[in-house]
């Protein structure tokens, strides 16, 4: 028998709602807080993933941009008659990547050299591309000297990679591609790799060569005696000196032809401008530096006339190089890539 009073059993129902609508009332303050904190968390994940993602495309394309610098400086200074085409940077998370087109001109006619890519990133620690770096198509072996007068090495793009020999050298055989020109076909055209016999100056070498025949890139002496010998391993703790032959990959030079296969007037000036200007930039490879200490001859300056040309790339139909047969400052003749003329 219940024994409230009725105030009692009012009392008690008044508490109970209160107590429910308080109960509901903390649920929702909960619910509320913890939607705020997810919009808010949210909020700041995307503030922060657009503000990285803005300053990964900064650093990125601060790097990109010198890196596409430093290939031109290269193209300026090295790789006989090649020249970068079209450029694509393609942008990922701290890294990202160089595509661009290489092209040479035989006579005025621009030939396709393959697709290069290089990387760059701004944390070391992130890796770029595997693999083989290599300039050539396949790997070759040198053991003898005869090895490496005789092999013949293709670039990514199947070309032939052209040769070049010291005159300061007394190689025991000397190429001369020119011979085999008949066998091109009229209807070609043709780069050669010329080694002279000695040094001239870039005025007389301009004055050597036919109106017929294109003159693409003079060959600058640019190395010391140590330069031109190297050992070779030939078995395990053994190895053998022979002389150097440079391959278009190693050489230093003048375009003596502009991007859109123009002559230059005055070619000498890009070539002296670069390895200058570079040679102080202490971010810059090394190899600026030792150009510019050698051809400068300790003076603190280059001039036209510390510049020993000792080789040239030329290029043309066949018949306008058959004129180059038999001169005498011909030392060696490599051929290099060749197309059709039409």
């Amino acid at each position: 028998m219940d024994l409230k009073s009725d105030d009692e059993k009012l009392n008690e129902l008044f508490n109970t709602k209160e107590t429910t609508d308080f109960g509901k009332t903390i649920k929702k303050a909960k619910v509320f807080s913890i939607l705020r904190t997810v919009i808010l968390s949210l909020m700041i994940v995307i503030i922060l993933s657009f503000t990285l993602l803005v300053t990964n495309a900064s650093m990125l394309n601060k790097i990109a941009n010198q890196k596409e610098r430093n290939l031109r400086n290269w193209y300026t200074i090295g790789l006989p008659n090649a020249f970068m085409g079209n450029v694509q940077f393609d942008d990922k998370i701290m890294t990202g990547e160089i595509d661009y087109v290489r092209y040479r001109f035989l006579g005025n006619k621009p030939v396709v050299d393959g697709n290069y890519k290089k990387d760059y990133k701004y944390v070391p620690l992130i890796n770029g591309v595997y693999g083989d770096i290599s300039n050539h198509l396949y790997a070759s072996n040198y053991k003898t000297q005869q090895d490496l007068d005789e092999t013949i090495n293709y670039n990514k793009d199947g070309k032939r990679v052209m040769r070049f020999y010291h005159p300061s050298v007394k190689y025991d055989k000397y190429p001369n591609d020119l011979v085999a020109i008949d066998k091109v076909g009229s209807n070609k055209l043709v780069e050669l790799a010329i080694s002279f016999d000695k040094a001239y100056t870039l005025d007389k070498v301009k004055e050597m060569f036919p109106n017929e025949v294109t003159l693409n890139w003079y060959w600058v002496d640019t190395y010391n005696e140590k330069d031109l010998t190297k050992d070779v391993p030939i078995e395990k703790g053994k190895s053998v000196e022979i002389n150097s032959v440079f391959e278009e990959n190693n050489v230093y030079g003048i375009k003596a032809l502009d991007g859109q296969g123009n002559k230059i007037d005055n070619p000498e000036g890009d070539f002296i401008n670069t390895i200058t200007i570079v040679s102080k930039d202490k971010n810059s490879s090394s190899i600026y530096k030792e150009l510019f200490n050698k051809l400068s001859e300790g003076k603190g300056e280059i001039k036209k006339e510390n510049l020993k040309i000792i080789g040239v790339v030329v290029s043309g139909d066949t018949d306008s190089l058959k004129k180059l047969k038999n001169q005498n400052y011909i030392k060696a003749a490599t051929l290099g890539a060749t197309a059709d003329k039409y």
